[in-house]
């Protein structure tokens, strides 16, 4: 069997190795949008600094609703959706912009009681930890590069972090529920 491929062709199967290789500049922004998010902050660029020798580890960006009785709100959301990701959190980020956190999310939905630490994270964060349906169980104050390892009094399926003291000014209690879009969730 003879191929033969048309030039088109060619330079359509070198866009692909091109973009199969990766992403490339800068990991901040370059981490792609999981629906229903619209777009990543520009500010999410300047809040991210990696030491030397230290790989990147590029996130995606999306939306969660927090129903809460005063109204719903929308927070936008690094998503540390796999074991690299959740590994690194939120090392190196000295910051958010406003009304923006990291979820968690593993492979498997199931009850977890493992804990977080704060190491190489340069900020206080609060930590909520979140139900299977989303239910905000419990808050922790992880403290800037902090290795001490910190756990919730009960499972969770889910976790929430938020620069220190976001959660209060928001109005997000216990009680209110983190609604995670099923684009977000694993299959």
């Amino acid at each position: 069997m003879t191929w033969r491929l048309s030039f088109s062709t060619l330079i359509g199967l070198a866009a692909l190795a091109v973009l199969a290789c990766g992403p490339s500049g800068d990991p901040a922004t370059r981490g792609g949008i999981i629906a229903p998010a619209v777009e990543r902050p520009e500010e999410l660029a300047g809040l991210l600094d990696l030491p030397p020798l230290v790989s990147e580890v590029v996130f995606p960006w999306s939306e969660v609703i927090v129903s809460r009785q005063s109204g719903d709100i929308a927070l936008g959301v690094l998503v540390a959706n796999t074991a690299d990701r959740r590994s690194r959190g939120m090392m190196y980020w000295s910051g958010l912009p406003s009304n923006s956190g990291m979820i968690f999310i593993w492979e498997r939905t199931r009850e977890r009681s493992g804990g977080f630490w704060n190491r190489n994270v340069p900020i206080d964060l609060s930590v909520a930890w979140l139900a299977r349906d989303g239910t905000i169980l419990e808050f922790t104050t992880l403290y800037a590069e902090d290795d001490t390892t910190k756990r919730p009094q009960q499972p969770y399926f889910f976790v929430l972090e938020m620069p220190h003291g976001r959660f209060e000014q928001m109005g997000i209690a216990l009680g209110d529920r983190v609604l995670i879009p099923e684009t977000l969730l694993p299959n």
